[in-house]
């Protein structure tokens, strides 16, 4: 069975980062899966402009990762941009917001690392 592949993006504006909430409860980086055929860079754009309702330029690549979830495996590929304007929430999100770098909320340490790494990237 393929992976599936995903699509995470670590959104900053200055010296924040844009976190979504889970139906679970749980904050983590923005995104989604890719689309069969989508060039990778062009999914962050769109689930940046989904879930922020804002577009954002050319996002960087910051690394392939992968995640075993149930009998399936996950490639996650994470991309970085800057916020050039004030994020527009999907109002079906439970839950948005900006966060400062010194105060994030409880993320999967692969994600906190990531985020460390586009502040050095950006």
């Amino acid at each position: 069975m393929p992976a599936e592949v995903y699509i995470e993006v670590v959104a900053l504006a200055d010296e924040a980062v844009w976190l979504v909430q889970t139906p679970s409860g749980d904050w983590s980086l923005p995104g989604g899966p890719l689309e069969e055929g989508e060039e990778p860079a062009h999914g962050a754009r769109r689930w940046i402009a989904r879930m922020a309702g804002v577009a954002v330029e050319e996002p960087v690549i910051l690394e392939a990762t992968s995640r075993h979830e149930g009998e399936r495996w996950r490639l996650i590929l994470r991309y970085a941009c800057r916020l050039t304007q004030e994020p527009r929430p999907d109002p079906t999100l439970p839950g948005s917001g900006l966060f400062h770098i010194e105060h994030l909320p409880p993320l999967a340490p692969d994600q906190r690392a990531a985020i460390y790494r586009a502040l050095q990237v950006l």
